[in-house]
């Protein structure tokens, strides 16, 4: 009977290992290796070094069976996590010091084919990943037979746009390429308006070559003077503000982290408010970027005091259920037939600013919990988390709170909010293992 139980048990293992991800323990250069020897892709799990949240959803969705056995058999699967000894060097191969966190697909001869720069407990948006992956893999444009044809002079304007464009889908760097595009644009090109397109849809860094002759499209375009005010869309001028505080951060360059400021700000000339909140955001963003504790404490304590205290969260509640509806009523019904009913199905997808606005918060009150001393900075630190709370009672914003309380010697509050973010963090269908040491040390 032993005997039988154990051959049940070990089945019943085999069973649930098929059900998710293989993630093999060998290095990059042994899962290339693998690669050629079996003739799979390889699919490498970029985890990220500060956001635990992102990398417990991402192994949710990893969980799923369908996803599992697509990948397994197709890939050879390993986890690159924050203390991976090959970390470093495949972060400089990517050619993009920026990159943070996501999925990576590749051929056998290490060639990048898709990225996917993100996490979601979503299993069925893996499998789409995936499936754009294995398209690409077939398409033969693979990124070193084009570093190839660049390295040995293809300077042609329509292969730099190819070049550049699978570079973007892939996340990875174009900036020098898109300098070099514009010097060696020919006249004519000055006044197409699909030049002008293409090159905005890189977006320039700020105050780069490329961004800076953005002017000369547009005076060629419209056949009249330039002004600074020329037509960008808000998202296009957000995303060069973003991608732009991404260099000046590596950089540590404090003056163009104010210009990039400046330009945020400017992005909303009719909405002073607005444009206030963007301008102190990059500040506090950039600040936390270098690690600049002492600025990045007093910018972030007068940004979050102003912005999000006055926020009445039931205000906020409010709009998302308006938002919910509207968006479901648009949605189409799907109609499906059972038996002699007909049963109809509508669903959304939908991201709660509450949600948002109170993890934001707590992420806020959590760095002031690492970084601050001063009873202030904790003060300041407590009442967002409490704040936080009223926006969205989540196991993020519950842990956060619960850290604070057992700072602040307020031992019992602390435990009873822990173990509700346990309790609730299980029924989620998250690991737990954190939380439950944090737990021990507050008992």
């Amino acid at each position: 009977m032993k005997k039988v139980l154990l051959l049940a048990w070990f089945l019943f293992q085999i069973g649930s290992a098929m059900t998710q991800i293989t993630f093999e323990n060998i290095s990059y250069d042994a899962a290339f290796l693998r690669s050629k020897q079996t003739g799979k892709l390889v699919f490498l799990q970029f985890e990220s070094q500060n956001c635990k949240q992102c990398n417990e959803v991402a192994d949710k969705a990893f969980s799923d069976k369908n996803l599992g056995e697509m990948m397994n058999q197709t890939f050879i699967c390993i986890k690159i996590t924050a203390t991976h000894p090959d970390r470093k060097n495949i972060i400089e191969s990517l050619k993009n010091p920026h990159f943070s966190f996501g999925s990576l697909y590749f051929t056998s001869d290490g060639s990048l084919i898709h990225t996917f720069p993100k996490t979601t407990t979503v299993a069925k948006s893996y499998e789409e990943e995936t499936g754009k992956a294995l398209t690409k893999a077939g398409e033969g444009y693979h990124l070193k037979s084009l570093e190839q044809l660049y390295n040995e002079g293809n300077r042609s304007i329509s292969f730099l746009e190819l070049y550049m464009k699978t570079l973007k889908g892939l996340h990875m760097n174009t900036d020098k390429l898109l300098d070099e595009y514009i010097s060696l644009l020919p006249e004519d090109s000055i006044k197409s308006k699909r030049t002008f397109v293409f090159v905005v849809g890189m977006t320039p860094l700020l105050e780069s070559f490329a961004y800076q002759n953005l002017g000369k499209f547009y005076e060629a375009i419209n056949k009249k003077l330039y002004t600074a005010n020329y037509p960008l869309h808000e998202s296009i001028k957000n995303s060069i503000a973003y991608k732009s505080l991404k260099k000046a951060i590596a950089e540590k360059n404090e003056s163009y982290a104010f210009r990039i400021a400046a330009y945020a700000k400017a992005i909303y000339p009719t909405d002073l408010a607005k444009g206030a909140k963007a301008y102190d955001s990059k500040l506090v963003e950039y600040y936390d970027g270098i690690k600049d504790t002492a600025k990045y404490l007093l910018y972030a304590s007068n940004y979050y005091n102003k912005y999000f205290m006055s926020i009445s969260p039931d205000s906020v509640k409010r709009i998302d259920t308006i938002n919910m509806k509207e968006l479901f009523e648009k949605q189409t019904a799907s109609i499906e037939k059972k038996g002699d009913s007909t049963v109809m199905r509508k669903q959304i997808r939908y991201s709660l600013l509450a949600q948002r606005l109170g993890d934001e918060l707590s992420d806020a009150a959590k760095n002031f919990y690492k970084m601050a001393g001063d009873t202030i900075y904790l003060a300041n630190a407590f009442n967002w988390s409490k704040k936080s709370l009223e926006f969205s009672e989540n196991p993020k914003t519950l842990n956060t709170h619960a850290l604070l309380l057992n700072m602040l010697g307020r031992k019992k509050e602390a435990v009873l909010m822990q173990e509700k973010a346990i309790l609730l963090k299980k029924k989620q269908g998250f690991d737990t293992e954190s939380f439950e040491k944090e737990l021990k040390e507050m008992q």
